[in-house]
């Protein structure tokens, strides 16, 4: 059956955290994946539920991040971070290091099905990014949340129904989060497809996803018995 995909870019089509691994590690004499992890927390936890007028405010972000680590905020530090983070974000799609079956998935999905690139930010240079790569055009719909407002509410992907003309029962989620994909596909009544590359152990109260993959090929091969 013909879907309308809404699929996520960041580590679920593209290997977002090797670009921060090569950036942040050091940061607050932490590893890399400590800094991600803090300020995912900080990002999503914090400023999504309480200070949504605050997504793009690096800085805010900084202060909570340094609360958060029970560190003394400064500033020297906050700007060679927001450096370092900047110069990690531009990679993603100046340099992308997209998943070995990310590009095929497209290319086959495509085949059968309308794909939409459903992102926090920055969707049309990830779309470019992906476009370059693989030398070819795969979305109908590129969105972000300056056309679907924040990512991690079912509204996001309500909007995404309705800007696309579609309804709930003609749609999949496709996307690497728990809270920002799952549960947000779950609440607008959406299937949703799980891509847990990294084996993560869902807690008793996370969302449950219609279907769990390893990869996008395992995702291919469901999509073909829908």
């Amino acid at each position: 059956m013909r879907k309308v995909l809404f699929i996520d870019y960041d580590e679920t089509l593209h290997d977002t955290y090797s670009q921060y691994r090569l950036k942040l590690d050091g940061i607050y004499g932490l590893s890399a994946a400590e800094v991600m992890d803090a300020y995912l927390a900080v990002h999503r936890g914090i400023v999504h539920a309480q200070f949504p007028e605050r997504h793009d405010d690096f800085f805010f972000h900084q202060r909570l991040l340094a609360e958060r680590l029970g560190i003394p905020y400064d500033e020297a530090q906050a700007r060679d971070m927001a450096r370092r983070f900047k110069e990690a974000q531009e990679a993603s799609w100046t340099a992308p290091a997209f998943f070995p079956e990310a590009l095929y998935f497209l290319d086959k999905a495509k085949e059968r099905h309308v794909l939409c690139l459903t992102t926090g930010d920055h969707a049309e240079k990830k779309a470019q990014a992906i476009e370059k790569a693989s030398g070819r055009s795969h979305f109908s719909y590129i969105f972000d949340h300056t056309h679907l407002g924040l990512k991690g509410s079912s509204a996001y992907f309500e909007n995404a129904l309705m800007s696309t003309n579609s309804s709930p029962d003609e749609a999949v989620v496709i996307g690497d989060s728990l809270e920002h994909d799952i549960a947000a596909a779950k609440g607008a009544g959406i299937m949703a497809i799980w891509v847990n590359r990294r084996g993560l152990v869902k807690s008793g109260d996370s969302a449950e996803a219609d279907f769990q993959a390893a990869d996008l090929l395992a995702v291919l091969h469901h999509l073909e018995g829908l």
